[in-house]
């Protein structure tokens, strides 16, 4: 008799848990660009404020707001006929003065993921701090390679260890899709 009551609190339990991470994860809205080609997930807590194609179909822009208006995110999105090289588009996007991206604060981190790579860094000047995140895709034999800057801008005094975390979970989620 008792073994079966052991049964049952551990099976309403794990119900219980199961239930409550469906909950959880239920209010993740998956972003996902299939012209594009890539995703990634925000919770519930941002906004999509605007999204703007080029006339030629060749890049996209998004911008993102967190219901707090503590971070905003920008992601700009690239459709090329050939493998970019990263360097070459991480200058082209720093330079770029309509982006008014602030000055790098210390070294980039690399990671090659097979398919794509990415480069990031942190940007400061006196009001802002970003974090940006630079993607590309390298498949030589497609039809289609693709480069994405993934860029999150906090205010200093909003800027803290919560918010650094935030932002890896999200760019830990972005992922480009091109096969």
């Amino acid at each position: 008799m008792m073994f079966c009551k052991i049964r049952f609190n551990l099976f309403f339990y794990l119900l219980f848990f199961a239930f409550c991470f469906q909950i959880t994860h239920s209010q993740d809205n998956i972003i996902e660009d299939k012209n594009f080609r890539f995703k990634f997930m925000l919770s519930a807590n941002w906004d999509k404020k605007d999204s703007k194609e080029t006339k030629d179909k060749d890049g996209i822009s998004y911008t993102f707001e967190r219901k707090d208006k503590k971070m905003a995110i920008m992601l700009l999105a690239f459709k090329l006929s050939s493998v970019k090289n990263l360097d070459d588009f991480i200058y082209n996007m720093e330079k770029d003065i309509s982006l008014n991206i602030p000055s790098k604060s210390g070294d980039y981190t690399e990671q090659d993921f097979g398919k794509y790579d990415m480069k990031s860094a942190t940007y400061k000047d006196a009001k802002f701090q970003e974090v940006i995140y630079y993607f590309r895709t390298k498949l030589p034999d497609a039809t289609n390679n693709y480069v994405y800057m993934l860029r999150f801008i906090t205010e200093i005094k909003d800027y803290s260890p919560d918010i650094e975390s935030i932002i890896k979970i999200i760019a830990g989620t972005f992922t480009p899709t091109a096969e």
